[in-house]
C-alpha cells in the first residue's frame, strides 16, 4: 500500500544541498534587499510548507506565470507521472535562488528554456541557483514523479472494494497542490493551467476546463484541456475515473454530476440538481456578476476529508452526503446549504482570491453566510435560521469560549497554521459576523458593497481592507471601529435584559453587556427584543423591538409603555452574536409555559439557554435531564427534538465520568435511555423526528433490557412502525453491540459485511471492533495506530480512533495513557496534519482533575509540539475542567 503519512524520500543526488546553501537555510533574513535592478532574497528554510514571509518575498520575484502541465494516470501503479512546463516572467533579474515546491515527489529532471539545469530538491521544495536564470522571462520544464495519496490530500487513489474500480481526485487546500505537480504553491501567484492527461480508455477525466479533445491511444486515452482563466493553484484540480455521470445545466451553465458506479443508485440527482440551480438563480443576481466559469461540475468521492471543496468548476463532496436510505429534511438542508457555500465560493474565493491565508476566514465566513441566504430567500426550505442557529452558530459560540478562541482575523506565519484555522471561529463565528452584518449597515447596501467588491477584484487577490472599505463605502459608514471590535479581538459577550414595569407597562428596560476578563472588549451591534405574554393557551409575541447597543448599559426608551412580558428574549430571532442571560421572570415562566410558547424559534432559543445554564454548571444536570424528560415529549418542532436529542447525548457522556456514586449515576443514564426508546416508539412513523430519537437511542441505550431491544430491531424480531433501518442505521445497532459485547457482537459484524461490501462497511466493521472494551482489542489498534499506520488508509484510522475510548471506557484508556502521550513527539514529526488530526481523536473525554492535570503535563514537557497538537490538547483539557465543573454542581447540591 502507499504510504499515507511518510513523504517520498528524493534520491540523495539531488536532495544534498551544497554546505553554504544548507547554512543559510537555517536561518530566514525578515527583509528583502534591492540592489540596482535586482531582487535579493533569503534562503528559505528547509521544512515543510510555506511561511507568509518567504510568500510574501517570492511575490516580489515573479511578475506572472502560467502552467503546461502533463500528467499520466494509471489505475495499477502506487505512483503517477508528469512534466510541467512553467512560463515565468520575472520582476526582476534574480540574485538569490528560486524555490518551487513540490513535496514528497522524485525530481527527475530540470530544464530552463530546454536546457538541463542543475538543481537542489530536499523532499519539501526544489532550488534553481540565480546564474541560471539569468533574464526577466524563463520557461522551468520539470519531469516528475510522485506516488499517489491515499489519506485525502494531494491525489488521492481510491479502489471501491465492491466491484474493484478505481477512481482518484486532488484536494489541494491550503498547501497540497504541490503534490500533483511542482510550482509555486501560494494564493497570491495566481496562474493559467493548460492540462492535457493520459489515462485508461474507460475513464472520464476532469478539471477547471471541459476537455477540448480527447484522443484514443490503444487502452489509453488522451484528454486535452484549453488554458484556464487565471486563479490560484489551491482550487486547480484534476479528477478521474470510470464515474457514473448525470448532467443539467443551469440558465446555460452546463452541469454534471458524478459518482461512483457502486453508489450510483443511491445518488437522489433531483434534489443535487434542483439546489444548485436555486443558487444559481440567488447568486447571479445577487452578485450582479454571471458565473464566471464555463461549466460547473460536482463530484462525489470516498475517503474524504472534509465536507466539500470549491475547486473551479470542479466542486469535490464527500460521498457521504449520499444517504442509502431516505434523507431526513435535516439532511436535505444540510446538502443544499453544502451545494450553495462552494458555489458561493465560485465567486468569493476563486474569482476574487485572498491575498494570504489570514483571509481564509474572509472566503469560508462569507460562503457560510451566502448559502443560508440562499436558502432561506430562494429554497423549499423555510427554517433556514433557525438551523444555522442550531448548527453553525452553536459551534461558534463553543469555540469562541474555550481557551484556543482567536480573533477572526489573525496573523497567518506559515500553511501549518493555516490547516489549524479551519475551525469554529473561521467558519462559524465569521459567517455569524457576516450574518448581523446587513442588520447593522442595511440589506440592500450589504448587497452592493459585495457587487462592487467583486466587480472591482475579479480574477485578482484582496485584503480584508478591500473588503471592508466596499462595505464601508456602499452604506456611507464608517466602519474602522466595527472592524477592531469584531474582526481583530477575540472573545464572547454577553447580554441580559432587566426590566420594571408599573400597572402591567414597561417604565424601565436596560441590555447589560459584559465580557470575559481574556477578553474584555464590549461590541456595539444590533438586535432584536422579542416579547412575550400568556394569551388564553398559549404564551404569544406581542411585539419586536430592534435595538442598537453599545458599551456596559443601553438604555431602551422605546420599551417604556409596551405591556409588561412575562418572557423576554434579548435577541429574538437571532440577529445578534452573542450570549444569552435571561432575567429571572423569563426564567421562571419559561419553566411553567416553554410548550406554550407558539414562535418556534424562540423555544428553540430557551431550549438552548437551558442547557447553556447546565453547561455552565449554573443548572445541575439532574435537574436539566428532569426538565428535557418532563417537557421534551410534547415538543414537536424538529429543530427543537434535534437540539434536545443533541444534548442528552452530552449530558449522557458526562454522567459517565462525574464523580457521583454509582445508584444515583445509573438511574439518571436510564431515564435518558428511558425516554429515548419511548420517544422512539412514540414518534410519528417514518418521520424525521422517529430518526433523530433512534439515533439518541443507539448512543445511550446500555442495559439489557435496552441491548435486547436493539437487537430485536437489527434481526427483524421487532419493528416499530414507519422506522426502515438502512445498511447504516444497522451497523450503528451492530457497533452498540460490540460497545457492551452484547449477545453474538462479532456474528453481527460477519453477517453484515456477507451482505454489506461497501467500503462503509469496512470502516463501520472497524469501528464495531474498536470500540470493543477489551485490552487485547485496544491494544490491537493503538499498535496499528502507532506503528503499523502505513498498511491503513487515513479513513480506517480515523474511523478507529474516533471509537477507540469511549466514556465509560476511561480505565482502558488510562492503563494506555503513558504510551499514547509519549507517541505525541513522534505525531509531531509527521508531515501530515491529517494524520495529526486523526491522532487527536484518540482522547476521550476525562472528567477528572487528574485528567485536566495529565494534559496540562504533557503540554508542559512537549514545548515543540504542532499549532494543531497544542489547540487539540488545550480543547481536550477544557471539555475535562467543564466536565469537572458539572460534576461539582451536582455534588454541591446534594450537600445542599
Amino acid at each position: 500500500m502507499i504510504k499515507i503519512s511518510k513523504r517520498t524520500t528524493p534520491n540523495l543526488a539531488v536532495a544534498l544541498l551544497c554546505t553554504a546553501m544548507l547554512t543559510a537555510c537555517l536561518q530566514e533574513p525578515s527583509s528583502v534587499q534591492s540592489q540596482g535592478d535586482t531582487i535579493a532574497t533569503p534562503q528559505r528554510a528547509e521544512t515543510s510548507g510555506l511561511s507568509e514571509e518567504y510568500s510574501w518575498l517570492r511575490k516580489q520575484q515573479i511578475a506572472q506565470v502560467d502552467y503546461r502541465l502533463s500528467v499520466n494516470l494509471d489505475s495499477t501503479s502506487e505512483s503517477f507521472t508528469g512534466t510541467v512546463h512553467a512560463d515565468i516572467q520575472f520582476e526582476k533579474i534574480l540574485q538569490q535562488p528560486l524555490t518551487i515546491d513540490f513535496a514528497g515527489g522524485t525530481v527527475k529532471s530540470l530544464k530552463v528554456d530546454g536546457k538541463e539545469t542543475p538543481f537542489k530538491y530536499n523532499g519539501y521544495f526544489i532550488a534553481v541557483a540565480s546564474q541560471h536564470l539569468p533574464n526577466r522571462q524563463h520557461v522551468i520544464t520539470i519531469n516528475y514523479q510522485h506516488p499517489y495519496s491515499n489519506n485525502g490530500s494531494g491525489l488521492h487513489r481510491f479502489e471501491d472494494p465492491r466491484d474493484g474500480k478505481v477512481y482518484m481526485y486532488t484536494d489541494f487546500q491550503p498547501y497540497d497542490a504541490n503534490r500533483l505537480f511542482p510550482h509555486f504553491d501560494q494564493p497570491n501567484l495566481k496562474a493559467r493551467y493548460t492540462l492535457d492527461v493520459t489515462a485508461p480508455k474507460d475513464w472520464v477525466v476532469i478539471s477547471a476546463e471541459r476537455e477540448g479533445r480527447v484522443e484514443k491511444q490503444g487502452e489509453k486515452k488522451h484528454w486535452f484541456f484549453p488554458q484556464s482563466q487565471k486563479f490560484s493553484s489551491y482550487i486547480f484540480s484534476l479528477h478521474a475515473g470510470p464515474f457514473h455521470i448525470w448532467e443539467d445545466n443551469a440558465d446555460g451553465v452546463p452541469l454534471r454530476l458524478m459518482a461512483r458506479q457502486s453508489l450510483a443508485e443511491y445518488v437522489k440527482t433531483e434534489d443535487w440538481f434542483t439546489f444548485t440551480k436555486q443558487s444559481f438563480e440567488f447568486f447571479q443576481p445577487y452578485f450582479e456578476i454571471d458565473y464566471p466559469f464555463k461549466k460547473y461540475d460536482q463530484i462525489l468521492v470516498p475517503d474524504y476529508n472534509a465536507g466539500a471543496m470549491e475547486n473551479v468548476g470542479s466542486v469535490t463532496f464527500n460521498d457521504s452526503y449520499v444517504s442509502r436510505g431516505e434523507k431526513t429534511q435535516a439532511q436535505r438542508m444540510r446538502l443544499a446549504n453544502v451545494i450553495a457555500h462552494e458555489l458561493a465560493h465560485q465567486w468569493f474565493g476563486n474569482l476574487v482570491t485572498m491575498d494570504w491565508w489570514d483571509g481564509l476566514w474572509l472566503n469560508e465566513s462569507f460562503a457560510t453566510y451566502m448559502a443560508n441566504l440562499s436558502l432561506a430567500e430562494n429554497s423549499e426550505f423555510t427554517n433556514t435560521w433557525e438551523n444555522f442557529y442550531l448548527g453553525t452558530k452553536q459551534w461558534a459560540y463553543y469555540s469562541d469560549q474555550r481557551p484556543t478562541t482567536h480573533a477572526i482575523q489573525l496573523p497567518v506565519e506559515n500553511t501549518d497554521e493555516a490547516f489549524t484555522n479551519f475551525d469554529g471561529i473561521t467558519y462559524g463565528k465569521g459567517g455569524s459576523v457576516l450574518k448581523q452584518l446587513p442588520y447593522y449597515l442595511g440589506k440592500e447596501e450589504f448587497r452592493k458593497g459585495v457587487s462592487r467588491y467583486l466587480k472591482e477584484l475579479s480574477f485578482q487577490n484582496s485584503t480584508l481592507d478591500d473588503f471592508i472599505s466596499h462595505l464601508g463605502k456602499a452604506a456611507g459608514v464608517n466602519l474602522e471601529t466595527w472592524q477592531q471590535q469584531w474582526l481583530y479581538r477575540a472573545g464572547l459577550n454577553t447580554i441580559e435584559a432587566s426590566f420594571q414595569c408599573d400597572d402591567d407597562r414597561i417604565t424601565n428596560l436596560t441590555l447589560t453587556q459584559t465580557a470575559s476578563e481574556e477578553y474584555p472588549t464590549l461590541r456595539e451591534q444590533r438586535t432584536q427584543l422579542g416579547f412575550y405574554r400568556m394569551d388564553g393557551e398559549g404564551m404569544k409575541r406581542y411585539a419586536t423591538l430592534p435595538v442598537l447597543y453599545r458599551g456596559a448599559t443601553t438604555k431602551v426608551e422605546d420599551a417604556q409603555g409596551l405591556p409588561c412580558p412575562q418572557i423576554l428574549y434579548p435577541n429574538e430571532s437571532d440577529w445578534a452574536f452573542v450570549k444569552v442571560n435571561l432575567d429571572s421572570v423569563t426564567l421562571k415562566n419559561m419553566a411553567l409555559h416553554i410548550n406554550a410558547i407558539e414562535q418556534p424559534f424562540a423555544r428553540l432559543m430557551l431550549w438552548q439557554s437551558l442547557f447553556d445554564s447546565a453547561y455552565d454548571a449554573k443548572l445541575p444536570l439532574d435537574e436539566y435531564i428532569s426538565f428535557v424528560i418532563s417537557n421534551g415529549a410534547a415538543e414537536q418542532d424538529i429543530n427543537a427534538i434535534r437540539l434536545n436529542s443533541r444534548y442528552l447525548s452530552y449530558v449522557y457522556s458526562y454522567l459517565n465520568q462525574i464523580p457521583i456514586d454509582d445508584q444515583r449515576r445509573e438511574k439518571l443514564l436510564k431515564a435518558i435511555e428511558e425516554f429515548s426508546w419511548q420517544q422512539l416508539q412514540q414518534a410519528s412513523t417514518a418521520s424525521d423526528q422517529q430518526k433523530t430519537w433512534f439515533e439518541l437511542f443507539a448512543e445511550v441505550a446500555h442495559s439489557k433490557v435496552a441491548l435486547n431491544n436493539a437487537k430485536q430491531l437489527l434481526v427483524g424480531e421487532h419493528e416499530i412502525d414507519g422506522l426502515k433501518l438502512d445498511p447504516d442505521m444497522r451497523w450503528e445497532l451492530i457497533r452498540l453491540q460490540n460497545r457492551y459485547l452484547f449477545a453474538d457482537y462479532e456474528q453481527a459484524i460477519t453477517q453484515e459485511l456477507r451482505k454489506d461490501h461497501s467500503d462503509r462497511a469496512k470502516l463501520n466493521a472497524i469501528a464495531a471492533e474498536a470500540i470493543r472494551p477489551l485490552p487485547e482489542v485496544k491494544e490491537k489498534w493503538l499498535q496499528n495506530l502507532i506503528h503499523n499506520r502505513d498498511e491503513f488508509k487515513l479513513s480506517e484510522l480515523r474511523k478507529a480512533t474516533s471509537n477507540l475510548f469511549t466514556d465509560e471506557q476511561l480505565p482502558l484508556f488510562y492503563s494506555n495513557s503513558e504510551r499514547i502521550f509519549s507517541e505525541l513527539d513522534k505525531i509531531n514529526n509527521e508531515d501530515s496534519p491529517e494524520l495529526i488530526s486523526t491522532y487527536t481523536r484518540i482522547f476521550p473525554l476525562m472528567c477528572s482533575k487528574e485528567g485536566a492535570q495529565q494534559i496540562s503535563d504533557a503540554l508542559e514537557k512537549k514545548q515543540q509540539l504542532k499549532p494543531m497538537l497544542v489547540k487539540a490538547l488545550k480543547n481536550h483539557r477544557y471539555t475535562s475542567e467543564r466536565c469537572t465543573k458539572m460534576g461539582q454542581a451536582m455534588l454541591d447540591q446534594k450537600k445542599g
